[in-house]
C-alpha cells in the first residue's frame, strides 16, 4: 500500500510523511507496532519511487523495518464490545458527542 501511495502521490515532503504515517497505521491495525526509526539518510518515499515493483521496495525496507515490528496482543485484554454495549442505540450513544444543553 505504501509503495503505491508514494508512486501515485504529488511530490512533496508533507505527503511523503503522511504516507509513512498511513503505513504505520496499517501496521497498528494488524496488531504490529513499529518501535524503531527510519535510518539516518534513508528516504522511504524515494525508495518506493526508484524501485520498479513493490517486491523490490519491500526488499529495500525490510532490513530495518521488520526487526522493529513488535506484534501486540494487548487487545485481547479488552472487554468485548457486544458485552459492554448490548444494543445499537447504546453504541451510538457512546460514540455521540451530542449535548442536551
Amino acid at each position: 500500500m505504501t509503495y503505491y501511495w508514494y508512486n501515485f502521490m504529488p511530490l512533496s515532503r508533507g505527503t511523503a510523511a503522511a504516507g509513512f504515517v498511513v503505513m504505520l497505521g496499517l501496521l497498528l491495525a494488524a496488531n504490529m507496532e513499529f518501535t524503531g526509526s527510519i535510518p539516518q539518510g534513508f528516504q522511504v518515499d524515494w525508495e518506493a519511487i526508484l524501485n520498479l515493483d513493490p517486491n523490490s521496495f519491500v526488499d529495500s525496507v525490510k532490513s530495518w523495518l521488520y526487526p522493529s515490528l513488535k506484534v501486540t496482543t494487548s487487545w485481547k485484554d479488552y472487554h468485548d464490545v457486544a458485552s459492554t454495549f448490548a444494543t445499537t442505540g447504546s453504541v451510538v450513544a457512546a460514540l455521540s458527542s451530542y449535548d442536551d444543553e
